[in-house]
């Protein structure tokens, strides 16, 4: 099933975080599993979010012809995928739930950080993941013709892929009533080089 399929190894995740090399894998990949499922496929859409994971599965990937989705693996989702699954991981890190109730571990060498502690660590890796989230909608949408299934939308049981800026605090982005931009009968709405879905009137966070 390809909701099972991780595209990054647990290995890969501790390599690129702060995490320690004994972190137990069973929950690093519930991590990974929890991110891309949430994170990544509101980004490429479920469409193109499963054929990632088919082509993953079945080692189409590295396939000449499939060259572009091995590309979009290894330059956008991995590295995205890697600060929201440390993003996911630290509340688990930080408290344990055992059958006695939630705990915090301590050690004779350290102490456990605070909460503003992990609040800075999580905004971090926030930050981190939504700027690589960025640079992958940026890519997408300028490379619609390599991706079909990024626009193909005709299942409504199915998410669409998030046009939108990935990062979720208030910023400025392109508007429709910037000097300079007029409306007119075409596809964009007004005359600008970036599709209106990506840059144009609410679009972004």
């Amino acid at each position: 099933m390809i909701y099972n399929v991780l595209f990054i190894s647990e290995q890969k995740l501790k390599d690129f975080t702060p995490l320690n090399q004994n972190c137990d894998t069973a929950e690093l990949r519930w991590g990974i599993s929890q991110a891309q499922t949430i994170f990544i496929q509101e980004t490429l859409g479920t469409n193109l979010f499963e054929e990632m994971g088919r082509l993953v599965e079945t080692n189409d990937i590295e396939n000449p012809a499939k060259i572009h989705y091995k590309e979009l693996l290894n330059n956008f989702i991995q590295p995205t995928l890697i600060w929201y699954s440390y993003y996911l991981l630290l509340d688990s890190l930080f408290i344990k739930s055992m059958n006695i109730g939630l705990q915090q571990y301590r050690s004779e060498q350290s102490n456990p950080v605070g909460i503003k502690e992990l609040q800075y660590l999580k905004s971090n890796s926030r930050d981190n993941g939504q700027f690589n989230d960025n640079l992958m909608r940026r890519y997408l949408v300028f490379n619609t013709a390599l991706f079909p299934e990024y626009t193909i939308y005709s299942d409504p049981a199915k998410l669409m892929p998030e046009f939108g800026g990935a990062f979720k605090s208030p910023i400025t982005l392109p508007s429709s009533t910037y000097p300079g931009r007029s409306y007119n009968n075409s596809i964009l709405g007004f005359n600008c080089s970036v599709p209106w879905w990506y840059g144009g009137r609410r679009s972004g966070e």
